[in-house]
């Protein structure tokens, strides 16, 4: 399936800009109508910390907020005339819901969502729930991104999980015919024959959409998975990373950690996370 809507969830100022241009020049390529989304949270949505402010303060408040939104607004509009395209703003309230769960409200109905990476003080929990509850593949740009074909190579993660499977399904409508393709599986236990049929299908699978696959297996070591993924991204000149995203409850990845957070928070190319 073509992509032919994606939606750009814009969280601050800071960001805008990367997020806008990757986003543009992908809808130019794609010939994909652009969304961009923009949501100020109600600060009496916190009672807790509104009822301790003055009605100047909120004001005030209130105040900084448009000025953000018109300043993000004015990134946005700007990259779409500039590539020519089509584009659609909307700035939404979030009175009684959290401006995560107002944005997954409004990207179900896009191809693909794109985000930004959660740097400085942000923890990226709105990304999170962006990737857990939207139903859609969700493309993170990091900072300072100077967009690139990412159609051309791309390593894909590859585990015997429900979230891997969709995950290298959903990249082929990003990848274009005849791209490179790593399906890269990576482990801290041994790598054992038979993980190697499901990969090979996969392969299989990729190879039928015109693109050209190698299956690698990587053992980790004392390596992180994230680890491994970028360094094979960087070797083979591939600018997009394709992976599963939380595929163990909350809770686990609280307390240990994962694959995706360490991508999310830290990867220096686009990733393409599925859930």
């Amino acid at each position: 399936m073509t992509i032919r809507t994606i939606a750009l969830c814009f969280t601050d100022a800071a960001q805008a800009e990367p997020l806008a241009r990757a986003g543009a020049a992908l809808a130019r390529e794609k010939g994909a109508h652009l969304l961009g989304l923009h949501v100020v949270p109600d600060p009496q949505i916190y009672p807790a910390v509104s009822s301790h402010m003055s009605g100047e303060v909120l004001s005030q408040l209130r105040d900084r907020q448009r000025d953000a939104t018109r300043e993000v607004q004015a990134v946005f509009d700007a990259r779409v005339a500039a590539e020519g395209i089509a584009g659609e703003w909307r700035c939404l309230g979030a009175k009684y819901l959290t401006p995560a769960e107002r944005v997954v409200e409004s990207v179900r109905a896009a191809d693909l969502v794109m985000v930004g990476r959660p740097d400085g003080d942000r923890t990226g929990r709105g990304e999170e729930e962006i990737i857990r509850a939207s139903g859609r593949p969700v493309l993170m740009i990091p900072p300072g991104w100077e967009p690139a074909p990412l159609g051309r190579a791309a390593v894909i993660g590859w585990s015997e999980t429900r979230e891997a499977a969709r995950a290298a399904h959903d990249a082929v409508d990003l990848l274009e015919e005849g791209a490179e393709v790593t399906l890269l599986s990576a482990a801290k236990l041994p790598y054992r024959d038979e993980h190697h049929y499901p990969a090979q299908d996969m392969a299989t699978m990729l190879s039928r959409h015109g693109l050209t696959v190698r299956v690698v297996h990587r053992e980790a070591g004392s390596s992180k998975i994230s680890e491994i993924l970028e360094r094979e991204a960087c070797q083979t000149g591939a600018k997009l990373i394709v992976t599963g995203a939380f595929g163990h409850s909350r809770a686990y990845d609280f307390v240990l950690g994962t694959v995706t957070w360490s991508l999310l928070r830290n990867a220096e190319r686009p990733v393409l996370f599925s859930k």
